[in-house]
């Protein structure tokens, strides 16, 4: 009796299968690309994980404590915006007013932003463990539609920055909100602040 000769994967047998598998191979790696990367800004001594190709806006302000230069870096899309910001405070405000105090005037411009009301603060929030923080929530309306506001705030030396997350009411997943916020860190930066106030231990 003749043996049946051994089945190889070039067989019309197996073809079709290993086809599928090619398929499914590249859905797959088609799926796991993402939106998201890591933005990288040493000189504004942060990094945060944003969509693909932020906008930055650069804006000089004039303050009764003196000039500022806000930075912005964001990513807006129809269902929902994304930016961090960072500022240095001049020293007079710093030296005459609490982490607390500027906290609040932030948090307050953006509660209006929407003509919302806020939902929830925390004002426990360390940053790297040490600089003083606020976290708040606000929900209201923007171009007519129900609107939320979700958003970090701190202060390292003289330097305030705000990690915003802004959109349409439960169409924005809470755990991409989260994974925004949660991504905020510092990374060491070239320039020297004018001001270095040593953050409390605790």
């Amino acid at each position: 009796m003749t043996k049946a000769a051994p089945m190889s994967f070039a067989t019309p047998t197996r073809a079709p299968f290993v086809t599928i598998l090619l398929l499914l191979t590249c859905v797959l790696a088609a799926c796991g690309k993402s939106d998201w990367h890591e933005l990288e800004v040493p000189e504004g001594g942060f990094s945060v994980l944003m969509r693909s190709e932020p906008h930055y806006l650069k804006h000089e302000l004039d303050t009764p404590a003196g000039k500022m230069t806000a930075h912005l870096y964001s990513s807006d899309r129809p269902s929902s915006y994304y930016a961090v910001g960072y500022s240095d405070y001049p020293v007079a405000l710093v030296i005459a007013s609490t982490p607390e105090q500027i906290f609040s005037g932030v948090r307050d411009t953006w509660v209006r932003r929407i003509g919302g009301r806020l939902v929830k603060t925390d004002n426990q929030l360390k940053l790297a463990g040490a600089y003083p923080g606020l976290q708040f929530e606000a929900e209201g309306q923007a171009n007519g539609d129900n609107a939320f506001v979700q958003a970090r705030v701190f202060l390292v030396d003289q330097r305030l920055y705000q990690v915003i997350a802004m959109g349409r009411k439960n169409e924005v997943p809470q755990g991409e909100i989260n994974r925004f916020l949660d991504s905020f860190r510092l990374v060491k930066s070239g320039e020297t602040h004018s001001l270095q106030i040593r953050p409390e231990e605790k």
